[in-house]
């Protein structure tokens, strides 16, 4: 489950929710803190594109913390299709 991936992420690389949040909704999210809190604990359910941005969101924070010299390679929050997954800087959700 996607929800999954990405609490899994957050919590390996000390993630929080309002940073998470803030830059989810930079990268075009419109969920509420409340709304990400309750899908990333499998409360409720968001659509395709929403996850996606979520995903992006977390996986580029990671990106950030790798550059910064963080030890070690933190898993990753999956996106809702692999094949669809950016690589080398592309954007999913713009």
């Amino acid at each position: 489950m996607q929800s999954a991936t990405a609490r899994t992420a957050m919590r390996a690389s000390s993630l929080s929710l309002r940073e998470v949040h803030l830059h989810y909704l930079n990268s075009g999210g419109s969920a509420d803190e409340f709304e990400l809190d309750a899908y990333l604990h499998d409360l409720v359910d968001l659509p395709r594109d929403e996850r996606d941005c979520i995903a992006q969101a977390v996986n580029e924070l990671i990106d950030d913390l790798l550059a910064d010299g963080l030890a070690g390679l933190p898993p990753r929050a999956d996106y809702s299709d692999s094949a669809a997954t950016p690589t080398d800087g592309q954007r999913l959700v713009g």
